[in-house]
């Protein structure tokens, strides 16, 4: 489904330092992938990589053998992949039905309900919820794409313990259920310990 092939990256500001030194794995439809690393290991530059957003100085990202940069990043950011920002990312003016309705056709109010939102809360700006709500929402927005690939960056970073299970649940449940290539970035041992594969990152290296 998603394939890293000799892979290599570093900033400019920093030539000699690689962040990733000619990584390669295979990433299959129907599974749920953690990626572990101390900070700083590449973990969030992979992701990055794998979605479209910076691109490789040496090596590629493929989907189905394809390269990506084949028919532009901008068309696999909108075909190919959903994605969790640490960050949120949303629209900071739209309510969380507005912000969910940019990530596909899925009913907004349902998957909003799932994530715990309200009908109440679904109406505010979405700068007047709290992170742990924010972070619901973003993945509320993920979830309603049809895109085969899920990316994640520490998704249960700001949500209590059981808010947390559940998102776990919801991934695994796209991988094993929807066949969805699903890939975290997390530091939560309780969520890697329920991936299909683990992957550490360290000097560079998977």
């Amino acid at each position: 489904m998603l394939e890293v092939k000799n892979v290599s990256y570093f900033y400019k500001s920093q030539k000699d330092k690689l962040v990733l030194d000619q990584i390669s794995y295979q990433f299959e439809k129907g599974k749920m992938y953690a990626i572990l690393g101390t900070s700083g290991s590449g973990k969030t530059t992979l992701l990055s990589l794998l979605a479209g957003l910076d691109v490789p100085v040496k090596g590629e990202i493929n989907v189905s053998g394809e390269n990506i940069s084949s028919k532009g990043l901008s068309y696999h950011r909108k075909n190919n992949i959903s994605l969790v920002f640490q960050n949120y990312n949303l629209i900071d003016y739209l309510t969380p039905v507005e912000n969910v309705m940019l990530g596909g056709k899925a009913d907004a109010e349902i998957l909003l309900t799932h994530m715990g939102i309200d009908s109440a809360t679904r109406k505010r700006n979405v700068m007047k919820l709290s992170g742990g709500q924010q972070q619901r929402v973003a993945i509320a927005r993920a979830l309603a794409s049809k895109a085969p690939i899920l990316l994640a960056d520490e998704p249960t970073g700001n949500l209590d313990e059981a808010t947390a299970k559940d998102i776990i649940s919801i991934f695994k449940d796209l991988a094993h259920e929807q066949g969805k290539c699903v890939i975290v970035v997390t530091h939560s041992k309780e969520l890697a310990e329920e991936a299909d594969d683990i992957l550490f990152l360290k000097d560079g290296k998977i």
